[in-house]
């Protein structure tokens, strides 16, 4: 038996793919197809998205050229992908399919850099994407359970919000036992399973299924799907209603929605979010390779500014230049320091070296993006420079410095916000977390507060970034609901309070301060309030400047640490004294300096800008 050599991959032409007609043939035979050499808007043909896993070449597939047949050998695939084409060959009939792994070249780094390029519109002029999630991890019960997510996921689709309601009242209330609708229950962590599937925390697969015509979800075997509009229904109404049900079960629904934020449009069809902003909603994905978290976005509108690319597909530099040089170009674009808002730095250095104001699109993120209806300061600002020197990249701006931090709370957890029972509440790290923020903020650093009222307006406005629903609510009559609503989970708080454990927040203010809060409850929604304040506080901390200002800040910052609002930049930042430098640990929410006020009181003499050299 003669024993074929490798493949030869022969050079694409411009503007051109390769398309696999694979061979039909039952379920346990070899895999065969002809390579097939094609303009991009050429013969229709679908694509398959999947996880590539291991790359170790587990199944050997038998290619032949089919304009040159005498140019005929094998590839070799991982598991993951042979599966994938062994569920998807036809029992009677060629298939037309792209595959990454095998239509391109990926010893060669000119091609791969080439066809990334070309990715979305590969994946957008496909006929159809064939999404294959994998197969099941208990082939037992798997199909079962497979069925199960699905036939729930789409009746829920029919009637959201009584099925939202019934997981409230279940699931928070049941504590997972006797009083638990099982049934609910069971469907639930079908979905839950579904949701911590490997494939949808892919990088690739944002664009992948966010630009095609028409995606198709096959978990396991051919004949169970779900289309991805329907999964697109359900992960968007459950961030923008389920924020409480989604942490309780730890149900990862919200990392597929990013795929729809990503991809979301206004009125006239143009993109929603910057592309640094589309970054920020990727980089809960993985990627093998980190410099993939800006180079599978390339395809995205936002990606291209004045007709050019805010990056170029590079294989040939490292992470670190990648990510600084868009950084660059994006503050070199925009003539602002919008950018500034996306730093997530952890306790612990990470992998790749960089400057502390440069995102970093590999490492872990905990927090989704701030938000408020208003502006720290202008967005623009000519006074914006880059200089290299012996300490690394230098961002010199010019900005404001309002305060030093002098107290500061725990970090909040999502899955901690909602208030059920006294029970849940003590297995809490932070129980009872207003009683937590007062006592750390206001009693422990003896920082007295102008008013109770002042306290529930600029506690209700950094931590849900001046938002309900999504309407803002810096003003107004939104402003006096969400108000209400931060009554409200005030009271939930009272509830479960023991009594013989009397004290905490609502014990420390006068009658008639206590008056007011269960006067303003009677008009709040708890349940709204900790689906406002999910997002934004997510993996935060409350603090308060030395002059007493309340304010929403990043994990790691420390006291005195400095709060200053950077001109070209939407939120106040928090820098640290590094020498004759400063390190940026990251973005801000400051009550009252969320509306341009340090510029105005800048002009008014009362504060003074200077030079910030941030390394």
């Amino acid at each position: 038996m003669t024993t074929l050599q490798n493949y030869l991959y022969l050079p694409l032409p411009p503007q051109c793919i390769r398309i696999l007609d694979l061979h039909p043939g039952p379920a346990d035979a070899p895999l065969v197809c002809n390579i097939v050499v094609q303009h991009l808007g050429g013969k229709p043909y679908q694509a398959l998205s999947y996880v590539w896993g291991n790359p170790t070449p587990a199944a050997l597939v038998k290619c032949k050229d089919e304009v040159d047949e005498a140019n005929e050998g094998v590839l070799g695939v991982g598991a993951s992908l042979a599966k994938a084409m062994a569920a998807f060959r036809l029992p009677d009939a060629k298939r037309r399919i792209w595959v990454d792994a095998l239509c391109i070249n990926q010893e060669d780094v000119d091609e791969r850099q080439s066809q990334v390029r070309m990715m979305g519109a590969v994946f957008g002029q496909a006929e159809q994407v064939l999404c294959w999630l994998g197969p099941f991890s208990d082939d037992k019960n798997g199909v079962a359970r497979a069925r199960r997510a699905i036939s729930f996921l789409r009746r829920f689709n029919e009637n959201p919000r009584e099925y939202l309601r019934a997981a409230h009242q279940h699931l928070h209330f049941g504590d997972d036992t006797a009083d638990t609708d099982g049934a609910l229950l069971d469907s639930w962590l079908a979905i839950k399973e579904l949701f911590d599937i490997e494939y949808f925390h892919r990088t690739w697969i944002i664009q992948e299924v966010g630009l095609a015509r028409h995606a198709r979800i096959y978990w396991g075997k051919r004949d169970i799907w779900v289309d991805w509009t329907e999964v697109a229904i359900f992960c968007r109404f459950m961030d923008d209603n389920g924020a409480s049900v989604i942490n309780h079960l730890g149900l990862k629904s919200w990392v597929a929605n990013h795929i729809n934020l990503v991809w979301s449009t206004n009125a006239e069809g143009k993109p929603v979010y910057t592309f640094v902003e589309v970054l920020h909603w990727a980089r809960v994905h993985r990627a093998t390779d980190p410099r993939d978290y800006i180079y599978s976005l390339l395809s995205h509108p936002s990606a291209t500014a004045d007709g050019t690319l805010l990056a170029q597909p590079n294989y040939s530099i490292g992470t670190a230049q990648a990510y600084t040089d868009l950084a660059l170009n994006v503050i070199q674009q925009t003539n602002g320091l919008q950018i500034l808002a996306f730093v997530d730095h952890h306790e612990e250095p990470g992998d790749v070296n960089l400057p502390t104001w440069v995102p970093d699109w590999h490492a872990l993120n905990l927090v989704a993006p701030l938000r408020s209806p208003t502006h720290a300061a202008t967005e623009s600002n000519s006074f914006i420079s880059v200089v290299k020197s012996e300490k690394g990249v230098i961002l010199k701006c010019r900005g404001i410095f309002i305060d030093s931090l002098r107290a500061i709370s725990g970090m909040m957890e999502p899955s901690e916000l909602t208030v059920t029972t006294l029970n849940n509440e003590m297995k809490k790290k932070i129980p009872f977390l207003i009683d937590h923020i007062w006592n750390k903020t206001v009693v422990e650093p003896t920082l007295p507060l102008a008013s109770t009222k002042e306290f529930i307006a600029s506690l209700s406005l950094v931590l849900t970034g001046g938002y309900l629903k999504s309407s803002p609510s810096a003003s107004g009559e939104n402003q006096e609901q969400q108000q209400s609503d931060l009554a409200a989970l005030i009271l939930e708080y009272e509830r479960i309070r023991p009594e013989d454990h009397p004290g905490g927040f609502l014990a420390s203010l006068s009658s008639e301060d206590n008056r007011l809060i269960r006067t303003m409850a009677t008009k709040g929604s708890a349940h709204q309030f900790v689906q406002d304040m999910t997002w934004t506080s997510m993996c935060r901390k409350i603090f308060r400047t030395a002059k007493g200002t309340i304010g929403l800040g990043p994990r790691i910052m420390r006291e005195d640490d400095l709060c200053v609002v950077l001109l070209g930049a939407v939120y106040p930042m928090v820098l640290r004294k590094s020498d004759n430098f400063f390190q940026l640990i990251g973005p801000a929410l400051l009550y009252g300096f969320m509306n341009g006020e340090a510029e105005k009181l800048c002009q008014d003499g009362k504060l003074g800008q200077r030079i910030f050299e941030i390394i």
